[in-house]
């Protein structure tokens, strides 16, 4: 799959929605310190496409954002992943894939999260992780993951 057709797949399938609102943001609700900072540190974005520097703040806490926060997110943070920007700094590229490729121990919790996309998405996803396959960096950096990811992603559209 190349860059453009990934691009326009990811905008058919991923339209850009409304942030939800106060405590539906989070996995967790009142109890967790970590989804709770979350919370805070992504309320000065209201919009419903997301700037990559908010990208930047939950790359490494997707598994604190709820479904809800995974169908917002996602629209925006897919589209950054396929820019020239992302290959400079690949660290939201690199979480993502391992986002989708969770550990067998996390895979309840990660099936939830992505339990308000539809087939269209997870199949886009399934894509994502292929062009991620054949890109020279991620297909030699992080192979078993990418492989687990489609893997899994393939039970969860089951």
């Amino acid at each position: 799959m190349n860059t453009e057709h990934l691009r326009n797949e990811i905008e058919a399938v991923f339209p850009f929605i409304e942030k939800p609102k106060g405590l539906a943001l989070s996995f967790h609700k009142d109890d967790c310190f970590q989804c709770g900072y979350l919370r805070d540190e992504l309320e000065q974005y209201q919009g419903e496409e997301i700037p990559p520097e908010a990208i930047r703040e939950i790359h490494q806490e997707m598994s604190c954002l709820s479904a809800h926060g995974w169908c917002w997110a996602l629209p925006s943070y897919l589209r950054f992943c396929i820019t020239e920007e992302a290959k400079y700094n690949q660290m939201e590229t690199e979480f993502l894939i391992y986002n989708l490729a969770p550990e067998l121990k996390h895979e309840l919790e990660t099936k939830q999260r992505l339990s308000s996309l539809n087939q269209q998405q997870i199949l886009c996803l399934i894509h994502f992780l292929e062009w991620c396959q054949q890109d020279e960096h991620w297909g030699q950096y992080c192979p078993e993951e990418i492989s687990s990811g489609i893997a899994y992603l393939s039970t969860v559209r089951a």
